[in-house]
């Protein structure tokens, strides 16, 4: 996890905090929206990333959740954890880079694939 959020907090000018949000507001998200076998598989690949997403999904279930649907869903719940725009398309360039090199090509395609608008930060 702590390479994962380095990667983000680097490449977005951001601090760890605010990756680190990134990372759990964006693997809660895909749990919700991407196909389970591929976000598994995402999961298991991120050390930590496990009790990370068991703590995103508590916190989302006393959420009321965000407007839109596919990646728009995904980009009210980064800017309300504190991204701008910006940092926004940063922060998810970069963790789908980071689920090439983690799962590969296939797996992360399944995964844009199955979200509608998302395929817009490849």
């Amino acid at each position: 996890m702590d390479e994962l959020v380095n990667r983000l907090s680097n490449a977005a000018h951001i601090d760890r905090a605010k990756a680190a949000a990134a990372v759990k507001t964006i693997l809660v998200f895909l749990d919700k929206e991407a196909p389970p076998a591929a976000v598994k598989e995402l999961v298991d690949a991120i050390p930590g990333a496990a009790s990370v997403l068991d703590e995103g999904r508590a916190e989302a279930a006393e959420s009321p959740g965000y407007p839109g649907f596919g990646a728009m869903a995904a980009y009210h719940a980064l800017t309300a954890a504190g991204l701008s725009g910006g940092e926004v398309q940063v922060v998810t360039r970069e963790m789908l880079a980071y689920s090439r090199d983690a799962v590969g090509e296939e797996t992360t395609g399944r995964i844009v694939g199955a979200v509608p608008g998302l395929e817009a930060f490849i």
